[in-house]
């Protein structure tokens, strides 16, 4: 018995361990920046990409992304005349990964903030990491 809640335990710690911090800063910001003031937001975030007034709410946009490529090479063996000619083929492979966040302020003061549908998470989190780890952690 007491060996199984010791695996458990080990199991639990080492998929703690898994977790990223930049997806883990996401999931948060979305309640944890709510009430931040727009200094702070801009001297953390930095300067938004987009900005809308729309009445007396302004919309702040930041964009983050990174593209990963791969690139794979196979070489084809080709056989003309008794001769042997290698011939390679190169494929490239790209993936983006993307994020918009946008915060919703009114009177100066972060009211809500919204990811963009299909969002890469970790994107995200470049995003808001810096901010979040300004505001104290909830007890």
């Amino acid at each position: 018995m007491i060996r199984s809640i010791v695996m458990l335990a080990l199991a639990a710690t080492v998929l703690a361990g898994c977790a990223n911090p930049r997806i883990e800063a996401a999931a948060r910001a979305n309640t944890a920046l709510i009430g931040m003031p727009k200094e702070l937001l801009y001297s953390c975030a930095g300067v938004p990409d987009r900005t809308q007034q729309v009445g007396d709410t302004e919309l702040l946009t930041y964009v983050g992304g990174m593209t990963f490529t791969q690139v794979e090479t196979d070489f084809d063996d080709i056989g003309i005349g008794g001769r042997r000619f290698i011939r390679p083929r190169t494929t490239v492979h790209r993936q983006n990964f993307q994020c918009e966040a946008t915060f919703t302020m009114r009177d100066g003061i972060v009211e809500s903030l919204d990811y963009n549908q299909g969002r890469d998470l970790e994107s995200c989190g470049t995003i808001v990491e810096t901010c979040v780890a300004v505001v104290p952690a909830p007890r």
